[in-house]
């Protein structure tokens, strides 16, 4: 019994967990979430709502580091939401399932999480997260600072995106489906 709680241990690891957007903001979330991840053991990042495989810059980035990445995420409570989902299913691998390909190699238990996105989205982030996550991992916030270009649009944005994580989340989904019809470009 002593080995194989040794053996669930030492899967036990961060996932570090970077917000999409703009291709500019999201490679420097990018370029903090690897800072981070080179300064943890057995570390995971997983990209929410950002497609990096037509992102060269990325890519190359990302070159020789354990990521996943979903692009099915359109606003952060899908990316918490899509988070969530990943991690749970990847905890739910049999390490000890030998039938399949991968002799358990699916399976990762991550003891932590970090986020990282931007200053102004923070707010938003943490509630979502928080509200999303519950108390199923230990979960931490790292904040990218802002750039000074548009901060004016950013800062009124991301005032509204807070203020509409306090409707539940039927009137959220209704909201993003408004967004995507009249505003997609947002």
């Amino acid at each position: 019994m002593q080995h194989l709680e040794n053996i669930l241990k030492e899967q036990n690891g961060t996932a570090i967990i970077i917000l999409g957007g703009s291709n500019r903001r999201f490679r420097k979330r990018l370029e903090k979430a690897i800072e981070i991840y080179g300064n943890k053991d057995n570390s995971l990042l997983l990209i929410a709502g950002q497609n990096v495989r037509s992102d060269k810059t990325a890519m190359e980035m990302l070159e020789g580091k354990d990521f996943l990445y979903e692009n099915k995420s359109v606003n952060t409570y899908d990316n918490a939401v899509n988070s969530f989902e990943m991690l749970r299913i990847m905890k739910a691998q049999d390490p000890f399932d030998f039938t399949n390909d991968g002799y358990g190699s699916n399976y990762r238990n991550f003891s932590d999480i970090v986020v990282v996105t931007d200053t102004l989205h923070m707010p938003r982030a943490k509630r979502y997260f928080s509200k999303v996550f519950d108390d199923s991992y230990d979960i931490s916030f790292v904040k990218v600072p802002e750039e000074k270009t548009d901060l004016i649009h950013k800062l009124i944005y991301e005032s509204i995106g807070y203020s509409l994580s306090f409707l539940p989340n039927e009137c959220l989904n209704f909201a993003k489906a408004i967004k995507q019809k009249y505003f997609p470009r947002l």
